[in-house]
Parts: C-alpha cells; structure tokens; sequence
C-alpha cells in the first residue's frame, strides 16, 4: 500500500495517490515528502526507486529476514532498520514489528510488511495535518516516530513489572503451582529480547545523535542522545526485573519446600503413631496365650482402649515438642 504526504516550499500540504507523482513534486526546490510503503508491491517499490533510486540490496533488506537494528549511509541518504514494540496484550506471539527507513534531504521513506502501530498514528495526522507534519523537515518526522518507538519499549518494559509482580505475588502463596514457572520462563525470554533490541538500537542511535550524518541537523542530534538516554533506562529496568524473575523463582521453590515438608511432616506422624498400634495388633495375632484371655469378653475392648492411650500420649507428646 502507497501512502504520501508533501509540503511545497511555501507550506501548501499535498496528499500523493500513486509514486509517479514523486518526480515532479521532488523536482520543486525544498519540497519535503515521506512515503510510507506497507506490504509494497513489485510495481509501487519500482515506481518509488526509480525517482528516488535507492540501493537495491537495501530494498531486499528491508522486505525479507530479520536483520539487526543497524544504520548505514549512502552518497544522498542514510538507510535504518529499526524495531518497534507493539503492547503485550496485542500480539501475545510476537512483540517486535520491523520498519525499514530511508532518509534523505527532503524524502522520508518508510517500508514494513506488517501494520506498524507507530506509523499508522503518523498517517492519521498526515491525513489531518500535512503541512504540520513535515514543518521540521523530514529528519524532524524521523525523530517523531523513533521518539514514539522508544516510548514504547518504556510502555512495554513497564507491563512486565506489572506482570511480574504479580506473579511474585502468587509465587509467596502456599498453594502455589508450576503455571508460575510456565509463565516466568515465558516472561524471561521477552526481556531477554526485549532487552537485545534496545541495546542494538542504543548502538543505531549512537552515531546520529553524535551528529555523524549530514541528513540530521545538530539540533535534532541532542535529541536524539534523549532516545539514547531512555533506551538505556529500558536496559537498567529490564536489568533490575531480571532480578525481580530470579526472586519469583525462588520463591516458587521455597513454597514448594515448604510445602513438601508440611506433607512429609504429617505423614511422619501417622506413621509414629500407627507404628506401635501395629505391633501390639501383630502381637495380638499370634497364637499365643497373652493378657487378656482370649476368652474373656472385655479384652477385645481393652486392648482396642490400650492402643487409643498410647495414640493419645505419642500425640500429646508430639504436640509438646511441637512437631505438630
């Protein structure tokens, strides 16, 4: 799908519907236009390449595989892929939406093969506020959706604390069962991903707020050092959650111990109290003259009234020592 927004020299916004409009409107001196491309076809990815030319391995790049957050530069352009955080409840598999991007003087290409939460937000003010939109320029609109990606991963980084200690929470309960490990062990990977990707892109965002490329002005690189700072509080956060999955860990196994103990300390005392009750009924079985007579017709409740007293005391004893 083709999407454009343009600003001529004097402010008048434009809305393009097919890519062979780009060659008259870049021909216009300081007209700024961004194109976004989402599932592009064969025929929208020529028509845009063959006005703006743009490196082919780079085209490749950006529809297939899952390359690493990276920023080269060409002679009349600089070339990003970037990952963006769509929230936890909306994609439950799958987190990471890739955004392959373009910047030139005055053209911002955007190009992903899934709907980009960030960019769907830009289109709607370009749709609204075109001219606005490219006021800055076109690595100004840069900034604005890595500024937005970057809160994100903040948003993203903040439901795992929720999740997390709600699942320290229910690891502390006696009752506890093995779905907490399932779910932290689920919740350890997404950190560990999430914490990757923020880190390679902490690495992308170095050199442009270091002002290294002519297609980002000064100003906006002291900015950009801003999206570096956050990305690297994700970092120390997913860092200290980390710690905060180690502790739901071990609290699952301490419940767990606790738990086996509570049961081997009960079975332990059936067991005491049981064991002599079985050897005065295994003494009772044999065949031989004991006390009471066999005969007589109280014995059977004696004996039965003799094993409810040593029951009791093994009991009240246990009680004292307070192993019950």
């Amino acid at each position: 799908m083709f999407t454009a927004y343009a600003r001529l020299a004097d402010g008048t916004p434009r809305t393009l519907e097919a890519a062979p409009e780009l060659a008259e409107l870049l021909s216009e001196r300081e007209a700024a236009v961004w194109i976004d491309l989402e599932q592009p076809s064969e025929e929208e990815i020529q028509a845009v390449d063959a006005v703006i030319d743009l490196d082919d391995e780079a085209w490749n790049d950006c529809l297939h595989g899952e390359q690493r957050p990276r920023v080269d530069e060409y002679e009349n352009y600089i070339f990003l892929i970037v990952y963006g955080l769509l929230a936890l409840e909306q994609a439950a598999d799958r987190r990471l939406c890739k955004l392959a991007v373009f910047c030139g003087d005055r053209f911002l290409v955007t190009v992903h093969r899934e709907p980009v939460p960030t960019i769907e937000h830009f289109r709607v003010r370009g749709q609204q506020h075109a001219a606005q939109l490219l006021q800055h320029g076109v690595d100004h609109l840069l900034y604005s959706i890595l500024d937005r990606m970057v809160d994100n991963y903040l948003g993203v980084s903040e439901a795992y604390e929720e999740r997390l200690e709600e699942l320290e929470d229910r690891s502390q309960d006696p009752a506890v069962d093995d779905s907490v490990l399932r779910e932290l062990s689920e919740l350890r990977r997404g950190l560990l991903e999430l914490r990757r990707f923020a880190t390679s892109q902490i690495q992308l965002l170095e050199p442009i707020s270091e002002g290294e490329y002519d297609y980002i002005s000064e100003t906006l690189g002291r900015q950009f050092a801003h999206l570096r700072d956050h990305l690297l509080k994700v970092v120390e956060q997913v860092d200290g959650l980390r710690e905060l999955a180690n502790g739901v860990r071990d609290n699952y196994h301490t419940a767990l111990a606790m738990r086996t103990n509570v049961i081997m300390r009960t079975l332990t005392v059936f067991a005491a109290v049981l064991l002599p009750l079985s050897l005065i009924a295994g003494i009772y079985g044999m065949n031989l003259p004991l006390w009471p007579k066999g005969d007589h017709p109280a014995s059977f409740w004696w004996v039965i009234g003799a094993m409810a007293a040593i029951a009791g005391g093994l009991l009240y004893y246990f009680s004292k020592k307070r192993w019950i």
